[in-house]
């Protein structure tokens, strides 16, 4: 697919939740409510609802079946945006003072962000955009990233107040998946959900948003080529949650039926899987 024919959007469908099956969906919860500032938001027979104090769903937690399968598709990392460089440098301090491990901290030119795992090893990216004036967008649209080391000190200053709870504002900026084919990942993701391309990585990742995001999804081929998802209720990635205005909800099931696109519907929402396997739920926000 010509790189040139995908750049621009043409829907204002984003990232808004996800759904992961855990061994242990308590213990999780309680670590997301410790260590992250999630709410308990709902406890419900099969799942655990978190997000932030003001309402926003940001996780569900569903009993797993089985254990991760290694090198499967799925998930890479889940993203939370937060509203301010002052709120993430608020979130690396406490993370800092309960020895919480990072993986990684970096400057992407557009972002600064953290990395850790939670417990049971789903990937967690928490982040914050710089201002958009210092991004390198390019004539064509698209939005150059790096990958540096982030400033952590200078971060850390920023911070004003001790961090409690995630702040209001907070979002589920994107979410990264492994999957098994670049082109088929990026001609799903931008003909059906009307995403449009905004980075590419070499050969070996891409990633692609609406709006002015840098990006509401990435996709990368590090657990191999060709893989699949994991078997159905296995640990990890239950579905990635997306949001559409109705125009677009109806525009989007339009394409699923111009295609042949296998789907179920339910009263405002969409489930289906991508090309790689994983699942995914469209809902009218």
């Amino acid at each position: 697919m010509n790189i040139e024919t995908v750049t621009q959007a043409s829907t204002a469908i984003e990232t808004s939740a996800v759904q992961l099956n855990a061994m242990n969906p308590e213990k999780l919860a309680n670590f997301y409510q410790v260590n992250m500032g999630m709410t308990l938001l709902e406890q419900r027979d099969d799942a655990f609802v978190l997000g932030t104090a003001t309402g926003r769903v940001l996780l569900e937690l569903y009993q797993a079946d089985s254990y991760k399968e290694a090198n499967k598709a799925g998930l890479y990392h889940f993203a939370l945006l937060l509203p301010s460089r002052a709120d993430l440098g608020a979130i690396l301090r406490y993370l800092l003072e309960r020895g919480v491990e990072l993986t990684g901290a970096s400057d992407h030119g557009y972002s600064e962000a953290l990395y850790l795992d939670d417990p049971e090893g789903n990937g967690i990216e928490i982040y914050a955009d710089k201002d958009r004036s210092v991004w390198d967008i390019q004539d064509n649209g698209l939005i150059a990233g790096v990958v540096e080391p982030m400033d952590a000190e200078g971060v850390l200053a920023s911070a004003q107040d001790a961090f409690a709870d995630l702040p209001e504002g907070t979002v589920m900026g994107h979410i990264h998946l492994h999957v098994g084919d670049l082109a088929q990942t990026l001609a799903f993701y931008h003909e059906i959900l009307g995403l449009g391309l905004k980075y590419v990585m070499g050969q070996q990742a891409l990633f692609m948003a609406t709006g002015a995001s840098h990006h509401h999804l990435g996709a990368n081929l590090w657990n191999g080529v060709d893989i699949k998802a994991g078997a159905e209720g296995s640990q990890g990635l239950r579905a990635s949650i997306w949001q559409a205005n109705a125009e677009d909800f109806a525009r989007i099931k339009a394409r699923l039926d111009e295609e042949g696109y296998a789907y179920q519907e339910e009263p405002k929402q969409i489930a289906l899987v991508d090309p790689a396997g994983t699942r995914l739920l469209i809902q009218v926000a």
